[in-house]
């Protein structure tokens, strides 16, 4: 079955190390791994960098072209100035907007354009995409603008706000479907730029329940970094605009009585050289600043970690969801979130009883509240085996499974419920025709057996191993119609027009189909089913122009052919000719593995039986 084609426009992307941009590889990865999934991605040259293989465009190009694990990249070229400064960013996200735009022309026809929101015009690019090639837009919020550009503290513009308001209100205009972490999200994309609720599908952030597990405080990275014998507040993530993360410093004065306590800040961003000298002028020994780390040392980073922080500035909920809260939940560990009520992150804190909530902006709450779980230990173990018992919730697989789901919707191409449906329609179908085959069939098997017997004396039925569903191997049964064991004295190979080994009785059972009466039983047993791509020899071979033998599994679309189950009939067999290539009459299965549906099973099945009831099968020319 062809998967769908899925473009996405982001400026951050692997080896990039910013939040948005480690979520996008995930998904990425997921779709084209787990689902099978073309994927391509429109990205810029990375800013926050792991250290891993990314490459910038050559001196003269916009536009180079990498893979990774599967993945397309288009990787243009921008500007790559300091995000620190209003300047260099509006650098950064023009010059890739324009680059992004560019890519556009040059991207492979998609079935699906999702458009993330770094840069927050990105959408625009995506949009053009979409457009060129007809395909469902979806624009896919991480944050909302012009809300956040609030947090902007060396720039604001009431014009640039303007502009902002009017793209996104565009924006979700335009889309096919729109993307929302939360319901608070949606909530505020309804109010604030009209967007149909009808159009807005909620999938919230996740993390990886079989990589990030609860470990133990004794672990390597605790130890190196001296931490193991410290009661841990932790802050693990961007240190950027809108956490607040003041406030998380100004608490750790409060702490600073306590000398077994430590926040430690993991992470880097905007904000961290001036959250170091905040907590070097006020003398805070207990502040500790780490640097990043890799996705393979975050279950021994997280599990260092007593409890952790979640922090974002009064009127940002909803317009931001701090992705950090997944990681937290799949780690076990406990945590103090300084967040409005109407937050995500509160709405599943106090669901799922997994945390505490503080005021915003407020240090001498949040440090209570922290002091709460160091006094109170069993309340924090039990927070943290509720944040465990949350995580599922939020998986990666999860997640990328619903991801898969939408766009395969909006692709027309059958998603995961509907391929279970489907593929229970058709064995219904199968079951029941084949039932009814065999009881109809029956008086005419045994006037068969002897018309076989009486014409050489040799074996009934007739039986060869076939490659079925995954490369299966079954034995296939069909009433005999060839001279007696053809296959060791010819070899395996298709008939011929007036095939010397073909007897009398034979050419009548083959004419009408009925030689293949037995294998209604392969198709009651599940080895087949009534309509598909023929079952092939494992040895099957043809002959190339050339006179050389080719193994069948060498030809383009052999493989494809699995995905499926066999079939009795099909589109090869009613439609092409007898005699042409196999390699060409793999066309007519790779058009049926594409368009298969129960209707045009039952088609096939009835233009089949007029197809035998004219004694037509043999035909070298058309069969109706």
């Amino acid at each position: 079955m062809r998967k769908p084609h899925i473009a996405f426009f982001n400026r951050s992307f692997y080896p990039d190390t910013a939040a948005t941009g480690q979520l996008l590889t995930e998904l990425c990865e997921g779709l084209v791994r787990e689902h099978g999934c073309r994927v391509s991605v429109v990205a810029g040259v990375p800013l926050l960098h792991s250290g891993g293989g990314s490459t910038v465009p050559k001196r003269g190009r916009i536009l180079t072209r990498e893979r990774y694990r599967g993945i397309e990249i288009l990787r243009v070229r921008g500007t790559r100035f300091s995000k620190r400064h209003f300047l260099g960013r509006f650098s950064n996200y023009v010059s890739y907007f324009l680059s992004a735009c560019y890519a556009a022309l040059r991207l492979d026809r998609p079935d699906v354009v999702v458009a993330l929101t770094d840069p927050p015009i990105i959408g625009l690019a995506a949009c053009l995409a979409a457009s060129r090639f007809r395909a469902p837009f979806v624009m896919s919020y991480q944050d909302i603008f012009p809300e956040v550009a609030q947090l902007l503290e060396d720039f604001q513009s009431k014009t640039v706000n303007r502009i902002l308001q009017g793209v996104n209100c565009f924006l979700v205009r335009k889309a096919s479907r729109v993307m929302v972490l939360g319901e608070t999200m949606r909530q505020r994309l309804i109010e604030g730029k009209g967007a149909d609720a009808s159009k807005i599908v909620i999938v919230p952030h996740w993390a990886d329940c079989s990589e990030i597990v609860p470990g133990p405080k004794q672990n390597h990275f605790s130890l190196a970094q001296g931490l193991a014998d410290k009661w841990v507040v932790m802050h693990s993530g961007n240190i950027g605009l809108s956490q607040g993360l003041e406030t998380a410093v100004l608490a750790a004065a409060h702490l600073k009585p306590l000398p077994d306590i430590q926040m430690v800040f993991v992470g880097d961003g905007v904000k961290r050289r001036a959250l170091e000298n905040q907590a070097r002028v006020a003398g805070l020994d207990n502040v500790r600043f780490l640097s990043y780390q890799p996705k393979e040392r975050l279950a021994e980073s997280f599990a260092t970690a007593d409890v952790f922080i979640i922090s974002l500035k009064r009127g940002l909920a909803g317009y931001i969801v701090p992705s950090k809260l997944y990681g937290i939940l799949a780690a076990g560990r406990p945590y103090v979130a300084a967040v409005e009520e109407t937050s995500e992150v509160a709405i599943i804190t106090m669901k799922y009883d997994c945390g505490l909530l503080a005021e915003p902006g407020d240090a001498k709450d949040l440090a209570e509240k922290l002091l709460m779980l160091y006094h109170d230990r069993d309340l924090a173990r039990c927070l943290g085996i509720n944040a465990r018992r949350a995580a599922p919730e939020f998986d990666r697989p999860t997640q990328v499974r619903a991801h898969y789901g939408l766009f395969c919707e909006l692709a027309h191409v059958p998603g995961p419920g509907l391929r279970v449906r489907a593929a229970i329609l058709k064995r219904s179908f199968d079951l029941l025709l084949s039932w009814l085959g065999l009881l109809a069939s029956a008086p005419l098997w045994p006037l068969i057996a002897l018309a076989i017997k009486l014409q050489d004396g040799g074996p009934v039925f007739y039986g060869q191993e076939r490659v079925g569903k995954g490369g299966k191997r079954f034995r296939s049964w069909k009433f005999r119609s060839m001279v007696p064991y053809s296959d060791e004295r010819f070899g395996p190979r298709q008939a011929k027009d007036r095939d010397s080994r073909v007897t009398p009785v034979g050419r009548v059972l083959r004419a009408t189909a009925l030689d293949e009466l037995p294998q209604l039983w392969n198709i009651f047993r599940g080895d087949m089913s009534f309509v598909g791509p023929r079952a092939l020899l494992p040895e099957e071979i043809e002959v190339d122009g050339n006179g050389q033998s080719i193994p069948l599994e060498k030809i383009p679309g052999y493989e494809v052919r699995h995905g499926v189950q066999p079939g009795l009939t099909g589109v090869a067999q009613i439609y092409a000719p007898r005699d042409i290539p196999r390699r060409h009459k793999f066309k007519f299965d790779l058009l049926y593995i594409k368009r298969q549906n129960l209707w045009l099973d039952i088609r096939l099945v009835l233009l089949s039986f007029w197809i035998s009831g004219r004694g037509k099968w043999e035909s070298r020319k058309r069969k109706f």
